[in-house]
């Protein structure tokens, strides 16, 4: 994705938590991303795109940062997934976004609100294998069921807290508790064979959701298209990682463990550049098909 395109989201995303969603119209982020309405429509249909692709990128990044934080740490443990649990909730805190999600959930948008429901699927779905990985392969016929009642009982925990307290709960203590609450259930589920929605339906959900394929293909490609963009002379070992990374890709037998270590320092080469979604979302889809 070009630096043009992202600049688009960027500021289509500002005017969406200032404005709101619907009272932002395309003139805005126009006018906003100083760029000629063909230039605008070159890029998305509609505005609608604009915020699927915000949701895109925010998905990007959430499971980049869970990707490093399990890095020598025991994916086992519950601290981590604690820590994995919450990356998503403050990047949503951090950028006001419950509001923006909030306010298209009430309208009628059927388009923006499949988009939104896809965004929070993809974390159902990541939080049931997360179960898996952390309670034992015997818990898989509730993982999924599991997953649907922890994201339900930290999502009203931490409504009635702002209602009552007008402030936001304590992250931690949320998912914490959460947590608690799941461990207590699982005992009994296992024992009394209770489930009300099998892991089935995940797999019947997932063949609905429309989610890119990432192929080894598709990301070099990528990865060649964004080193054209690069100026060697203003950031030469940027250049130097992204190359690195298009060779390592293309050999037959991937040297992983070298990949994985390259992706930190990839990142950072463009942290606070005009580059960084971008290389925010390649470093996601590396990391995704290196597992």
């Amino acid at each position: 994705m070009n630096t043009r395109k992202r600049k688009i989201i960027e500021a289509s995303l500002q005017l969406f938590i200032e404005k709101g969603f619907h009272h932002t119209s395309v003139q805005d982020i126009i006018e906003h991303s100083n760029i000629s309405k063909g230039t605008f429509y070159n890029y998305f249909a509609s505005k609608n795109e604009c915020f699927l692709a915000i949701l895109e990128q925010l998905r990007y990044t959430a499971q980049l940062q869970r990707y490093e934080l399990l890095t020598n740490r025991d994916e086992q443990d519950i601290h981590v997934l604690i820590e994995q649990i919450i990356i998503p909730m403050k990047l949503h805190e951090e950028q006001n976004l419950m509001t923006l999600f909030e306010g298209i959930f009430q309208s009628s948008d059927l388009e923006l609100k499949k988009g939104l429901r896809q965004h929070r699927f993809h974390e159902i779905k990541w939080l049931t294998e997360r179960f898996i990985n952390v309670f034992g392969e015997e818990i898989r016929p509730y993982a999924f069921e599991c997953a649907l009642i922890f994201f339900g009982i930290t999502h009203y925990l931490g409504m009635a807290w702002r209602g009552a307290y007008h402030v936001p709960a304590d992250l931690h203590q949320l998912v914490q508790k959460g947590l608690e609450y799941v461990e207590a259930l699982l005992p009994t589920m296992q024992q009394n064979n209770d489930v009300l929605i099998t892991i089935d339906a995940l797999q019947r959900i997932q063949k609905k959701s429309e989610q890119p394929v990432i192929t080894k293909e598709c990301v070099i490609e990528q990865l060649t298209g964004f080193v054209k963009q690069l100026e060697t002379k203003t950031n030469a070992s940027g250049h130097e990682l992204v190359t690195f990374l298009i060779e390592e890709l293309t050999q037959p037998s991937w040297r992983k463990h070298v990949i994985k270590a390259t992706l930190q320092s990839f990142r950072t080469a463009f942290k606070n550049t005009t580059h960084e979604a971008e290389a925010i979302e390649l470093s996601y889809k590396i990391a995704f098909l290196l597992k």
